[in-house]
C-alpha cells in the first residue's frame, strides 16, 4: 500500500475498529452480516467495527479518519476512471463513508456530483430492507457510484443495486474501505458491476503486523480462516 493508505490502515488499528478474536464474546469469534443467510458458517476471528460514534450502534470512527477516507475514495475513483454523476451509500453503513466521498468532492470543486439517500427498514421476519431513494435528485438514465464500508458477501450491495437499477439508474460501479476477500468482490464482478476497493483485508493484516499492532500468530489465524471462509 502507499503512504497514505498505510496512515490510514494504521489509524483505523489505533482508533479500535480492528478487533480480533479475543476481543470477541467468549473469544470465540464475531458473527457478521454473512450469518444472516449462512447460520452455519464458521464465526470470523476479525470484525471491522466501521462506525461514528452517532451511529445507533456506535463505532470508534472520527470525523478525521473518515476525511482521510472520503478523499481517498474519491482519488481512487479519479484514477479508476469510471464515468458518474450520482453517488448513493448502502444504507445505514455506508451513509458516512458517502458523506465523507461528497465533502471530498465539494472542496475539490466537483459541484456537479450529487448525494442519493436510501431508505431501509425492518421487515416481519426482522431482517433489514433497502427502500426506495428516499430523497436526491435524479434522471433515469444517470450513472451512480455505490459507496460502503466493506464487502463480505454481496448481498446488500446488489439489494442497494436492484433498488436504484428500478428507477432507471446506471450502475457506474461499487467502492469500499475494505474488501474482506470471502467472495463479494467476485460476485459483482461476475454480475458485471465494476468494483474497487482501497484495500483488502490481507492488505490490512500484513500492514499492522509490519507496524507490530498485531503478531504473526493472529495474521495467520486469520488468513487461514479466509481460506476456507
Amino acid at each position: 500500500m502507499n503512504q497514505k493508505l498505510t496512515k490510514l490502515a494504521l489509524a483505523i488499528y489505533d482508533c479500535g475498529a480492528f478487533k480480533d478474536k479475543s476481543k470477541s464474546p467468549e473469544g470465540k469469534g464475531f458473527r457478521l452480516k454473512l450469518h444472516e443467510q449462512h447460520p452455519d458458517a464458521p464465526l470470523s476471528p476479525v470484525y471491522l467495527n466501521l462506525r461514528t460514534p452517532d451511529n445507533p450502534k456506535p463505532g470508534p470512527l472520527t470525523r478525521e479518519i473518515l476525511a482521510q477516507i472520503g478523499q481517498l475514495m474519491l482519488d481512487w475513483i479519479d484514477e479508476a476512471g469510471p464515468s458518474y454523476n450520482l453517488v448513493a451509500g448502502v444504507p445505514n453503513a455506508g451513509d458516512p463513508f458517502t458523506d465523507a466521498f461528497m465533502a471530498a468532492a465539494i472542496d475539490s470543486g466537483r459541484r456537479s456530483i450529487r448525494f442519493l439517500r436510501l431508505g431501509k427498514q425492518t421487515a416481519d421476519d426482522g431482517k433489514r430492507q433497502i427502500l426506495g431513494i428516499q430523497s436526491g435528485v435524479y434522471t433515469a438514465g444517470e450513472w451512480v457510484l455505490v459507496i460502503d464500508d466493506l464487502i463480505t458477501k454481496a448481498d446488500s450491495k446488489l439489494e442497494a443495486i436492484r433498488v436504484l437499477e428500478q428507477t432507471g439508474l446506471e450502475i457506474a460501479g461499487v467502492i469500499v474501505l475494505v474488501d474482506r476477500e470471502q467472495g463479494g468482490a467476485d460476485e459483482l464482478r461476475k454480475a458485471g458491476y465494476p468494483f474497487f476497493a482501497l484495500f483488502t483485508l490481507t492488505e490490512l493484516l500484513d500492514t499492522l503486523v509490519a507496524s507490530g499492532r498485531i503478531n504473526e500468530a493472529t495474521c495467520q489465524e486469520i488468513k487461514d480462516y479466509l481460506a476456507t471462509a
